[in-house]
C-alpha cells in the first residue's frame, strides 16, 4: 500500500492507466479460460471464427500486459528516483553537526540498501496488479460457473489469509531487527576500510574486531533474517497447498453435497490451476514487500531526524568581505577521552580582509571546532558569528557559508574543478599544477581532473588548487602543511598565502609550524577553549619571502 501511495504521488493518471490495462489483461485471461473450457465441451463444432476470437483474446492479453508492465515500471522507477533525490537533497541541506550525530553508516545504509530494497519492491508492482486482475477475473468466472463453488473458494482464501496474519507479523519483526543490525554492519564495514592499516599492524585489535564486533553482529543479522524469511517460506508453501486442497475438495467432497457436471468441474479446475501461478507470484512478493515496508519506515525515521534549515538556496556570487566578527561565541561538545563535555568560548574576535591569521594551540584545544564555527558548518549555541555585521551564520547560514573556501584535515576531493572550459581558469589551474609538481600526473579536461589516484600529500595539493580556484572572500586551512614536503610547505606559506593576502582575502591558517608564525599578520592561541592574541616573531614579513 505504501508503494502504491508513493507511485500515486508521482502521477495518478499513469497509475490509473496501468491499473486499468492490468485489469483488462486479467479479464482477457479469464476469457481465455472460459473459451478453452467451452471449446473442450463443443470440440466437434468449433468454427474458424472461434479461432479468430481466441487469437484476439491472446493479443489483448499480451498487449494490455505489456502496456501495464512498462507504464508501472517507468512510474515506479521514477518514484524511487524522486525518493533518492529527495533524500540526497535533504541530506545536503541538513546541518553538518546533525549529520555527524546521525553517522555515515546510517546514511549510507538508507541511501544504498533501503532504496535498493524499495526499488526491488516497485519492480514487483506491475506483476502484482496484473496478477490481481487475473485473480479477480477468474473468481468472476468461477461465480458464473457455480455460486456455491465460488463461496467455497472465497471462504478458503479468507481463512488462508487470516492464517497468514500472525506468521507475517512475526516475520516482519525478525526482518525489522535484522534491518537495525544492518546499521551496525555498515559501521563495522566503515571501520574495516578506514582502519585497514591499523588492523593489519595490530593482531590483537584485529582479533577483537572480528570476534567481538563483526562476527556477533553478522551472525545475529543472519539469524534474524533467516528466521523471518523462513516463516515466509512456510506461509508461501502452505498457501500453495491450500489451492491444491481446494481442487481435492471439489473432486472428492463437493459432489457428495452439490450436483456438479463434468464440464463444470473441468472449467472450475482449469480456472483454479490458472489462478495458482498468479497467486503464487503474489505470495512470493510478500517477503519483498515486507522488507520494503521496513525500509520505508527506516527512511521516514531518518527523515524525521534530518532537520533541514529553511534557507533560500538561490545561486549568487559571494560579495567582498571586510571583516569576520565573533561575539561571545560558545559551543559545547562531548569528548570521549575525557568522558565529559568541553566548552569552547566565549570567543570574541574580529578578523579583517587582507589579513593572514594563524591559529595555534595544543591537541584538543578546540581548533577544528572553532574552524567549523567560523565557516558556518557549526552554529554557535550562544553568541554570533557575522560577516560585515550583516550576514549571520545563524540567521542566514547558507549565504554565510558561500563566502568560505576551506580545506579541513578530513577533506574530500572532487573531480570537478569548475564548470565548462574557461580559458582563464584553465590557464591558472595549469600554472599551479606545475608549481605543485602535479602536471605530470594530472591533467584538466573540460574542467575536470583526469585522476584522483594519488598519494595523500598530492591529493591535498589538488585540494589546495581547487580551493584557490573557488576565489572566495575567506579561506581557511586546517593543518594543510602538516604532511607536506618542505618544498611544498614553503611554497604554501610564502607563495599561496602571500597571493591570497594581496588579493584582499581573509586567510585563516590553523598550524603547528611555529617556524612560519612570523609570516602572519596576527597570531591567535587557543588553549582550553579560550582564544587570546599572541605576539609575533620579529623581523619576518610575508612579502619578504614571496
Amino acid at each position: 500500500m505504501d508503494l502504491l501511495i508513493l507511485m500515486a504521488k508521482r502521477s495518478w493518471r499513469a497509475l490509473l492507466v496501468a491499473t486499468l490495462t492490468g485489469l483488462a489483461c486479467g479479464l482477457a485471461a479469464a476469457g481465455l479460460i472460459a473459451m478453452i473450457n467451452h471449446s473442450l465441451t463443443v470440440f466437434d463444432q468449433l468454427r474458424p471464427m472461434d479461432g479468430l476470437y481466441f487469437g484476439a483474446l491472446v493479443l489483448l492479453v499480451a498487449v494490455s500486459r505489456i502496456i501495464s508492465d512498462i507504464s508501472l515500471l517507468r512510474l515506479g522507477q521514477a518514484a524511487v528516483n524522486d525518493m533518492r533525490l529527495h533524500l540526497s537533497a535533504k541530506l545536503i541541506d541538513t546541518p553538518y553537526a546533525q549529520l555527524q550525530r546521525l553517522g555515515k553508516h546510517r546514511l549510507l545504509a538508507v541511501l544504498t540498501d533501503d532504496t535498493q530494497t524499495i526499488s526491488q519492491a516497485v519492480e514487483l508492482v506491475p506483476v502484482l496488479l496484473v496478477n490481481g486482475g487475473i485473480i479477480l477475473a477468474c473468481l468472476g468466472y468461477l461465480g458464473w460457473l457455480s455460486l456455491p463453488l465460488l463461496g467455497l473458494t472465497v471462504l478458503l482464501i479468507v481463512l488462508g489469509s487470516l492464517s497468514f496474519n500472525w506468521p507475517q507479523r512475526k516475520a516482519l519483526t525478525s526482518i525489522s531487527r535484522a534491518r537495525e543490525l544492518k546499521d551496525q554492519l555498515f559501521d563495522h564495514y566503515r571501520l574495516l576500510t578506514d582502519g585497514s592499516k591499523e588492523l593489519q599492524l595490530n593482531h590483537p585489535r584485529r582479533q577483537h574486531f572480528f570476534s567481538r564486533l563483526l562476527l556477533p553482529t553478522s551472525q545475529q543479522y543472519r539469524r534474524d533474517f533467516v528466521r523471518g524469511m523462513s516463516i515466509y517460506a512456510v506461509v508461501l508453501n502452505w498457501g500453495n497447498a491450500v489451492f491444491y486442497l481446494l481442487i481435492g475438495v471439489v473432486l472428492f467432497v463437493a459432489p457428495r453435497f452439490i450436483d456438479l457436471s463434468v464440464s463444470l468441474v473441468t472449467g472450475y479446475i482449469l480456472a483454479i490451476l490458472y489462478m495458482i501461478t498468479p497467486l503464487s507470484e503474489l505470495m512470493h512478493a510478500v517477503p519483498t514487500l515486507g522488507r520494503a515496508s521496513v525500509a520505508l519506515n527506516k527512511i521516514r525515521a531518518l527523515e524525521g531526524q534530518m532537520h533541514s534549515a529553511e534557507e533560500t538556496l538561490d545561486t549568487f556570487a559571494p560579495t567582498r568581505v571586510r571583516s569576520l566578527v565573533c561575539r561571545d561565541v560558545t559551543h559545547t561538545y562531548y569528548r570521549e577521552r575525557e568522558d565529559g563535555h568541553f566548552t569552547l568560548g566565549p570567543i570574541s574576535v574580529t578578523l579583517k580582509a587582507g589579513e593572514v591569521v594563524f591559529i595555534a594551540g595544543g591537541n584538543g584545544s578546540g581548533k577544528t571546532t572553532l574552524a567549523l564555527l567560523l565557516t558556518g558548518l557549526y552554529r554557535p549555541e550562544s553568541g554570533e558569528v557575522m560577516l560585515d555585521e550583516q550576514v549571520s551564520s545563524s540567521a542566514d547560514n547558507h549565504h554565510f557559508r558561500q563566502h568560505f573556501s576551506a580545506i579541513f584535515t578530513d577533506f574530500c576531493l572532487f573531480e570537478n574543478l569548475f564548470d565548462g572550459d574557461n580559458p582563464k581558469l584553465v590557464q591558472q589551474a595549469q600554472d599551479y599544477l606545475v608549481h605543485l609538481q602535479l602536471d605530470h600526473k594530472v591533467q584538466i579536461e573540460q574542467g575536470r581532473l583526469t585522476t584522483l589516484a594519488l598519494s595523500s600529500g598530492q591529493r591535498k595539493r589538488l585540494a589546495l588548487l581547487s580551493a584557490y580556484l573557488d576565489d572566495r572572500p575567506c579561506y581557511l586551512f586546517d593543518e594543510w602543511a602538516a604532511d607536506q614536503d618542505p618544498v611544498f610547505k614553503h611554497f604554501f606559506y610564502t607563495r599561496i598565502l602571500a597571493d591570497l593576502r594581496a588579493r584582499g582575502k581573509l586567510v585563516i591558517v590553523i598550524s603547528h609550524d611555529d617556524a612560519y608564525f612570523g609570516l602572519a599578520d596576527r597570531l591567535l592561541r587557543l588553549e582550553h577553549g579560550r582564544l587570546s592574541e599572541a605576539p609575533l616573531a620579529a623581523g619576518v614579513a610575508l612579502e619578504a619571502q614571496s
